[in-house]
């Protein structure tokens, strides 16, 4: 182990291996619940692009273990229909990103409008079975919850609106970059920290009824070291495409993780109740930042391609 992956005290191997006996358990889970839902309203994305449909059985894998380490420090079983909860909001996620990223301007443009559409009218018009899908699921994911309880409805919002804003500052670079460096780099920390730390606020609301207070920071501060590193794991991809973000304009970035990271483990330390879910959470970020630096170092040269599947 390098001492940039030694940034703290290594959470012990039989919880690990713990963590890893779960990390498998959700991700078959994971399959059963999204398979049918693409076999049925999407069937090219297995088909035709099986890595696409094996990052997004990841990354919901990554959004089920937050979200069993957030239902238990709200004091919440991690039963089937949490699971399912998690599942179907990953997925939801995974394709939003897709619309953002993937198809260029007019198209990251145009979900925005979609999804503020869906969000106060309720629908709308599907033209293909990419959007087929992702109305199918989030149609299913709002269905399990009252999306109309305030904090959860705020979170959501919050979400949106840090989507918006992402994409506002990514084509309009012209805009940033006559900012002076410092106010530069503040408005990308905002951010990233945004666009992480809503999706795990609205994970937790869809899970349980509600979070103690004391917690709503905490966790908003996890989901948002959960976006610090995965920009940082995917700098070089980014960069291939000149998309800016606060991990890739940072001067020095893996100090600048390294820093970021001690400050948010020592946070949740220290603020979150004794749980399973406390220890959970912890270690699952530890081994989050560990795997996204060797991905980072993999990646380096690799430009396009830099889209690899990883656990």
């Amino acid at each position: 182990m390098t001492r940039t992956e030694s940034v703290l005290k290594m959470p012990d191997e039989k919880f690990l291996s713990e963590l890893d006996t779960i990390m498998k358990a959700h991700r078959v889970r994971v399959e059963e619940n999204l398979s049918p839902l693409v076999s049925s309203y999407y069937p090219a994305m297995a088909d035709k692009y099986p890595v696409e449909y094996r990052k997004m059985i990841e990354l919901t894998t990554k959004m089920t273990m937050v979200g069993h380490a957030c239902a238990d420090i709200a004091g919440y079983p991690f039963d089937d229909r949490r699971l399912t909860i998690s599942s179907l909001f990953g997925a939801c996620c995974f394709i939003a990103d897709s619309f953002i990223d993937d198809f260029g301007e007019a198209v990251a443009r145009e979900y925005v409008e979609r999804f503020e559409l869906l969000l106060t009218k309720g629908w709308f018009e599907v033209r293909n079975e990419r959007e087929r899908l992702f109305y199918v699921i989030i149609s299913r994911l709002f269905a399990e919850r009252d999306v109309l309880d305030p904090m959860l409805r705020q979170a959501i919002l919050g979400q949106f609106l840090a989507q918006k804003r992402d994409i506002e500052i990514r084509f309009e670079a012209g805009k940033l970059n006559a900012m002076p460096r410092s106010r530069r780099l503040n408005i990308l920390k905002e951010c990233a920290r945004d666009r992480g730390g809503c999706v795990t606020m609205v994970l937790s609301l869809l899970l349980v009824p509600g979070v103690a207070l004391k917690c709503h920071h905490l966790l908003y501060r996890a989901g948002a070291m959960f976006m610090y590193i995965d920009d940082h794991g995917d700098c070089h991809y980014d960069l291939y495409y000149n998309r800016i973000t606060y991990m890739n304009q940072v001067g020095a970035p893996l100090r600048a993780l390294r820093r970021i990271f001690n400050e948010c483990i020592e946070s949740l330390d220290r603020g979150l109740p004794e749980c399973f879910g406390k220890k959970m959470l912890i270690a699952f970020l530890y081994r989050y930042f560990v795997t996204r630096l060797q991905k980072h170092r993999l990646e380096r040269n690799r430009g396009q391609y830099a889209w690899t599947i990883y656990e």
